[in-house]
């Protein structure tokens, strides 16, 4: 599928999605899609000196759902490697050399992972709890990884792109020549007790990390967004307020969905001191289960004129906004702007965020 979206400005942006991603992987394989994402960057080295001549930004992500390599910059000077982008992510070029040395970086990254003290709890809560490895990977997979199953992976992942986002003012992404593939995503997520190994750092003495998990999200994922955004979106936020801004408990606090074989799954995280671990909990306790209090009309004016403003800014910079394409549909807040009402978010809400049924995590 060919997405031509029109830009405001000059400014061009090409997106090739490839769906999947982690959800192709199996146990041997854990962490390849990462891998894979970083040699097929390979494919375009010999192009960096022309990106640079015509100030081209270019870069790739892996997500648990997919694998995104992309361009943007001018209008006339991306217009012109587009079908070239796509010719060499699409053909095997990657040496037995770049794979031995990219792995090296890779397996840094991996480290790099589990040096930070609350990403290191997320990235262990999830293979505890949902079995999944998520794009970093497993360290003895990555380092028993063969060249062979780099092809095989290819084979699987890269031949046919599963979409192309084309972003420009002046031309349209045309080419019949380029085959697509729709990927079956796993659905089977479900909280468990697995028996997985666990990447242990003893650095961490002095703080506490707290990840605290509402159960599965299987829709409104739209809301659980907005909802999201009316607890925690800057220092007047009430998780802010009540935590950090009045009791001087924490720096931070996220409340945040993450979209794992597309369904939701919705964590509140924080680190503090190890003597504040309990009160930053009752803290948020309280005011999850006071939603009259918090969730008020005035935060819900709020938060809908941020995302109306967000929206107009979004379509001014589409080149670099195309998230809404990439997601499936009903992830995105834009799509329910012109419905949404303080009774519907309560409604979500209500099925949601339950105190009781959350998984506290420290």
């Amino acid at each position: 599928m060919i997405i031509n979206l029109k830009s405001p400005t000059d400014l061009s942006g090409f997106y090739v999605v490839y769906e999947g991603s982690t959800n192709l992987e199996k146990p041997g394989w854990y962490g390849l899609s990462h891998l894979m994402e970083h040699l097929l960057c390979k494919s375009f080295d010999h192009l960096q000196e022309d990106f640079d001549k015509d100030g081209i930004d270019w870069n790739a992500y892996t997500s648990s759902n997919e694998i995104v390599f992309y361009l943007t910059g001018l209008d006339e000077k991306v217009n012109k490697w587009k079908k070239k982008f796509v010719d060499l992510l699409t053909t095997f070029n990657i040496t037995k050399e770049q794979f031995e040395n990219e792995r090296k970086i890779v397996l840094e990254e991996y480290m790099d992972s589990f040096n930070d003290q609350t990403q290191s709890h997320m990235l262990n809560l999830s293979r505890k709890l949902f079995n999944d490895y998520s794009p970093i990977g497993l360290r003895q997979d990555l380092e028993n990884l063969k060249f062979m199953d780099c092809l095989n992976f290819f084979e699987l992942q890269y031949t046919k792109p599963t979409k192309i986002i084309n972003v420009s003012k002046h031309k349209d992404f045309k080419d019949k020549g380029i085959e697509f593939q729709e990927r079956k995503i796993v659905t089977n997520l479900s909280f468990g007790e697995h028996e997985t190994p666990m990447e242990l750092n003893n650095e961490f003495k002095d703080k506490t990390s707290i990840a605290i998990l509402s159960p599965v999200i299987e829709e409104d994922f739209a809301y659980v967004h907005f909802i999201n955004a009316m607890l925690s979106l800057g220092l007047k936020s009430p998780l802010y307020q009540e935590i950090r801004e009045k009791a001087g408990l924490v720096y931070y606090i996220h409340c945040y969905q993450s979209r794992v074989n597309n369904k939701g799954l919705n964590s509140i995280s924080t680190l503090t001191s190890n003597k504040n671990v309990g009160k930053v909990i009752e803290l948020t306790k309280k005011v999850i289960n006071n939603p009259d209090k918090f969730l008020t009309k005035e935060r819900f004016n709020i938060i809908k004129d941020y995302y109306l403003v967000r929206r107009q800014k979004d379509e001014i910079n589409r080149y670099a906004s195309v998230n809404q394409w990439i997601n499936p549909p009903k992830w995105s807040v834009y799509d329910i702007l012109d419905e949404v009402n303080l009774k519907k978010i309560k409604e979500v809400y209500k099925k949601y965020y339950n105190f009781e049924n959350f998984y506290i995590s420290v």
